[in-house]
């Protein structure tokens, strides 16, 4: 089990880092997107987005619900298995 923990531990480890190379590369990409449609925009006639509708605002809310339930579960998760490793100890 204490071999298990540090597999998982070094896994999380290695998958937090490729998320902040990740997230370093995206904002870089982002950036230049961001000064490439700077561009396009001052060619372009400024246009706004469509209002939306009660029933779109619902589907929004029930995936923000749905969402919100999924990270509680996560979280249930992560906490049952620290105090699993935990009574190991």
């Amino acid at each position: 089990m204490r071999q298990r923990h540090a597999q998982v531990t070094a896994s999380i480890d290695y998958y937090e880092e490729r998320l902040a190379e990740q997230t370093t590369q995206l904002g870089r990409l982002n950036r230049n997107r961001d000064f490439m449609d700077e561009e396009e925009e001052a060619e372009e006639e400024p246009h706004q987005a469509p209002p939306l509708s009660e029933e779109d605002l619902r589907r929004e809310e029930e995936e923000m619900r749905q969402l919100e339930r999924k990270k509680r579960e996560l979280e249930d998760r992560v906490h049952s298995m620290s105090r699993d490793i935990s009574g190991l100890r």
